[in-house]
């Protein structure tokens, strides 16, 4: 009977754990009432929960603006320190932050700026999420879409073994913050494994269970938009890619929705079949320029590590060697003879591909281009991409980059360091000309000086050199070269030295040898001159 207890009780712990792990969270911040949002229930975070506990109550913000969703008509302002505890959650999870900024009162968020830190894991440093709102649309208005956003995102995938998550927000010293709603949703199957294929190198182990993970973008590439609750699992939402093509008429979309399968029945997290019902190809198939590609182009941070996944799904070719391309990340080859078909074992099966990409702290873009096999033949020059995902990772348990944007959207921080960098630079130029400058000016000065000294000392020893090298017939040719590249009409006084060293030899009365020394003085002053 005590082993049939002992037995039951470890069963309800299990059951218990495995609850305490699978369970999300959804917080909704600013009130103390809950909403049902695509089926989900979001409570608010001052209703009493045995989870959930909030430092202070900062100030309970909301909004009857009929352009706000449901999620976003509350929100919780804070001008000090403010923190979510949530115990009870272990295992690796996505955690979104939702902002929506809107008018409060006499609160100004279009200035808010504030940190975000989880579990220890900086995960944004002055953040102003007005600005970038902006940028985000002024992007997309740029690559000539007609869509625009009044909220924000900030996805992470973080893996939490202290049975408890803490998330602090500290304003920036004289501003405020906010946010509108917190998002926990637990990671149940394992979506990164090492190790992972490194750019232009060898596989590389990134301990990824150790660390934090944002995420940049994820694309339905050559398809439409996937909403959050059309991956009902994970409730990721994947953007069309039209957006950050390069050239949006060098891919052609497909679509096949038939019998897809997974490569995998372990990839089933990895991402919904929806996105391999889509893809986008070459649009021009008989390319005769094998640099021709499809590209695309992306803002990310400077000085991290970037995870990029490829999804994979071949809708056409029912046999290998009938699609082969290459893969290019920043410019370098990632993959060449890649075969769509072949890699995931057949037609209709969902893949994916993992890379791993360093981009340097002076490097703000990363490009992901498909394009011929340079090897291959006219006919297997296609290449295809299904879905398209990029993730930064943590370095020294931090996620944050700064960036600052101006009232159009535009960054602020870049033409500020463009023009500090150039300012230092014609600087730094004016100092060397000015140095080189005044050099040249010392020595020509003390050049001219120790001349001079020299010819009026009582021993004319500083001509001597002319006749050490050689006969006197060469150093008098080689003294009137000198003279002449001071003064070019200084024949006269050439012939008056030459005279002069003709009274020496012939041992002249030292009358003459006074009044050489008399020329001499006289034809260096003139020349000088």
């Amino acid at each position: 009977m005590e082993k049939v207890l002992l037995s039951l009780v470890i069963i309800s712990v299990f059951v218990a754990t495995g609850e305490a792990q699978s369970k999300s969270f959804l917080i909704n911040c600013g009130t103390n009432s809950s909403i049902n949002v695509d089926g989900r229930r979001w409570v608010g975070d001052l209703v009493a929960d045995n989870n959930l506990s909030v430092s202070s109550s900062g100030i309970a913000a909301s909004t009857d603006s009929s352009i706000f969703g449901p999620l976003y008509k509350t929100a919780r302002f804070f001008t000090d320190g403010l923190n979510y505890t949530i115990q009870g959650i272990q295992g690796n999870y996505f955690l979104r932050l939702h902002f929506c900024p809107f008018s409060f009162e006499n609160y100004n968020v279009n200035e808010s700026s504030f940190d975000v830190v989880a579990n220890g894991l900086k995960l944004v440093t002055e953040f102003n999420v007005p600005g970038e709102i902006l940028h985000k649309n002024l992007r997309l208005q740029s690559s000539g879409s007609n869509s625009s956003s009044f909220f924000l995102i900030k996805e992470y995938i973080l893996p939490i073994n202290m049975n408890l998550l803490v998330i602090e927000l500290f304003p920036k010293k004289g501003s405020l913050g906010f946010i509108n709603a917190v998002e926990i949703v637990p990671v149940v199957n394992k979506l990164f494994t090492d190790p992972v294929s490194k750019v232009s190198g060898n596989g590389a182990s990134l301990n990824l269970s150790g660390r934090g993970i944002e995420t940049m973008y994820r694309l339905n590439v050559g398809g439409p938009e996937i909403k959050s609750r059309q991956d009902s699992d994970l409730w990721r939402t994947w953007e069309v890619d039209s957006s950050y093509m390069i050239t949006a008429d060098a891919g052609l979309e497909i679509s096949n929705s038939s019998n897809i399968t997974y490569a995998s029945m372990n990839d089933s997290s990895v991402a919904p079949l929806l996105v391999y019902e889509s893809a986008r190809t070459m649009s021009n198939t008989e390319v005769l320029e094998k640099r021709f590609n499809m590209s695309w182009k992306f803002e990310v941070d400077p000085d991290f590590d970037y995870l990029i996944r490829l999804h994979f799904c071949e809708l056409v070719y029912d046999m290998a060697n009938q699609r082969t391309f290459r893969i290019y990340i920043n410019n370098r080859t990632a993959s060449n003879n890649f075969d769509v078909f072949e890699q995931a074992g057949g037609m209709n099966r969902a893949y994916h591909q993992d890379y791993i990409d360093v981009v340097s702290s002076k490097t703000k873009t990363l490009w992901i281009q498909l394009g011929p096999e340079t090897a291959a033949g006219a006919a297997g020059t296609d290449a295809l991409l299904n879905g398209l995902e990029i993730f930064k990772l943590s370095r020294n348990a931090n996620l944050a980059y700064i960036e600052t944007y101006d009232s159009t959207g535009n960054s602020a921080g870049n033409s500020k360091t463009k023009i500090l960098w150039v300012g230092i630079g014609a600087g730094a130029a004016s100092v060397v000309i000015l140095a080189v400058l005044i050099s040249f000016i010392f020595c020509y000065c003390r050049g001219q000086r120790k001349k001079l000294t020299d010819t009026k000392s009582n021993n004319p020893s500083g001509w001597r050199p002319f006749f050490l090298h050689g006969s006197i017939t060469n150093s008098t040719a080689n003294a009137k070269g000198a003279a002449g590249s001071q003064n070019p009409s200084n024949e006269e006084n050439s012939n008056s030295f030459s005279q002069a060293l003709e009274g020496i030899e012939e041992g002249e009365a030292e009358r003459k040898n006074v009044q050489a020394r008399g020329i001499l003085e006289s034809d260096i002053v003139s020349g000088s001159q």
